[in-house]
């Protein structure tokens, strides 16, 4: 028997430039960018600005508790989803509470704070939320992380473990021991933002949370959900050579597009758009450039992250929101910040109509050699 189709039914995001998914979404379209200059670093970071937060909870918390809740009323759902699988995932995870928990007097700590700290309290915070008890699981794997997610939480809905998963991500780390750590090996930058660009000369650190609820095609048919697309498939492998940076010679993650292809059951050229990881670091966008330019040289590509910043493992949940947008809207996002391209791509320098988009890929490559890359397609075989 086939496994059944798993489809999207609600997304739930916050980020730098919109408190939801729709303001996030249009704030994109046109081209603004979250990414400021910070006074307490000295360097432009995206942050999120007037949050409401409980003080009773982490920041990444508060980010994906509010994500969470949007998806799931975004998916016609309420609480409790007792048969609901959880995947929630994160790079940094609670590291902000953590620095600051260490950064405080002996006689203002408690255990309750230590156990707040942990990676593990996010997806359990929201499986007490859910009063769920199905599997609730919580991947780790750098800047793939939201990818592994999607791939995780399909495979609950395939292997029949649920009818209904919600997957996604959520980092706030824009601390000084991320900013220190990755000052030390050259990655931020200095001015702007730039993708793909013979100007790029690094990141700037976002923050956010994104997340989907995901569920068999059948069980979605039955409720009669809206349906944003199809998860088609995905490909993770992982380089096995540098603490940060990729491969050379790209193979493993030539592998991993090849598997999703495979999986998916799509070829190459039936991709009509690509969200690229564009960090706007000198390695990593050459190296993705060079990826696109063998398997897909006539597709329309853009980053995202002149606009949200890197969200660290919470910015594949973002982009995979961003190319379930695009075939819901069949409009393409652009390459906010591209200045002077330096490779020969197609890229989208401002919104673009895209009125046959039957499938979009997002790319994300994580610290560690990871590769992470997730296909969707239009909710019916258009």
């Amino acid at each position: 028997m086939n496994p059944p189709t798993v489809v999207v039914t609600g997304i739930g995001m916050i980020t730098a430039i919109g408190h939801n998914r729709e303001s996030t979404w249009e704030q994109l379209l046109q081209g603004i960018s979250g990414i400021q200059p910070d006074r307490q670093f000295q360097i432009p970071v995206a942050k999120i600005a007037q949050l409401e937060t409980d003080r009773h909870a982490s920041r990444s918390q508060n980010l994906l508790e509010k994500a969470v809740l949007e998806a799931i009323a975004d998916a016609d759902l309420s609480i409790p989803l007792p048969n609901c699988g959880l995947v929630i995932g994160s790079s940094r995870s609670n590291q902000r509470e953590l620095e600051l928990l260490l950064n405080a007097p002996q006689q203002l700590r408690s255990e309750n704070q230590w156990w707040a700290c942990q990676p593990a309290n996010l997806s359990a915070q929201i499986a007490q939320l859910l009063q769920t008890h199905a599997p609730v699981l919580a991947p780790m794997a750098a800047c793939a992380t939201a990818n592994w997610a999607i791939a995780q939480a399909c495979e609950l809905i395939r292997s029949g473990q649920c009818d209904l998963a919600i997957a996604g991500a959520t980092d706030a780390a824009i601390t000084p021991l991320t900013i220190a750590g990755f000052q030390k090996i050259n990655v931020l930058t200095n001015s702007g933002v730039n993708p793909f660009s013979q100007e790029r000369d690094g990141f700037a650190l976002g923050e956010g949370a994104a997340v989907m609820v995901m569920e068999s095609l059948e069980s979605a048919k039955r409720r009669g959900a809206n349906i944003y697309g199809r998860v088609l498939g995905w490909g993770i492998t992982n380089d096995a050579y540098h603490a940060t940076s990729p491969h050379p010679d790209n193979q493993m993650a030539m592998r991993a597009i090849e598997d999703c292809l495979r999986r998916s059951r799509i070829s190459a050229t039936d991709v009509g758009y690509i969200n690229l990881h564009g960090t706007a670091t000198p390695i990593n966008d050459a190296r993705e450039a060079e990826l696109v330019q063998k398997i897909f040289p006539d597709c329309k590509v853009s980053a995202t992250k002149g606009a949200t910043g890197h969200a660290l493992g919470a910015t594949g949940a973002i982009e995979a929101a961003f190319c379930l947008l695009a075939l819901r809207d069949r409009l393409l996002p652009p390459c906010v910040g591209m200045k002077t391209p330096a490779f020969n791509l197609n890229f989208v320098r401002q919104v673009e109509q895209a009125p046959h988009l039957p499938y979009a890929l997002n790319f994300s490559f994580g610290f560690g050699g990871q590769n992470a890359i997730v296909a969707f397609g239009q909710p019916s075989h258009d």
